[in-house]
């Protein structure tokens, strides 16, 4: 789904939240989940959207109506130094629709 479609989705109240994840690389994809499951918002190009920062995300969104925000760290790769196999939790916190700035 696309922005236009998110938009359209969240006004119709098809839309619980927005997850903000961090991927490999330093970048973010935005799912919406709906019915619980996950669906990736797409590009105007048809892939699968890349944002830089939560910023970056905030401007994408402006057009579409405030939901429930949350930026999500995936679970830790097994192969890092540190992190016992007991460690397998992803990192799920909310955070502000708007920016504040």
């Amino acid at each position: 789904m696309d922005l236009d479609q998110l938009g359209k989705h969240i006004k119709a109240g098809e839309v619980e939240e927005l997850d903000l994840i961090s991927v490999e690389g330093g970048s973010y994809v935005i799912h919406a989940r709906m019915k619980g499951t996950s669906h990736a918002i797409s590009s105007s190009k048809g892939g699968v959207l890349h944002v830089a920062s939560v910023e970056e995300a905030r401007k994408c969104l402006t057009a579409v109506p405030e939901v429930p925000l949350f930026i999500v760290h995936p679970v830790v790769y097994d192969e890092m130094v540190g992190h016992a196999a007991t460690d397998r939790y992803v990192s799920r916190e909310p955070i502000p629709f708007r920016s504040s700035l």
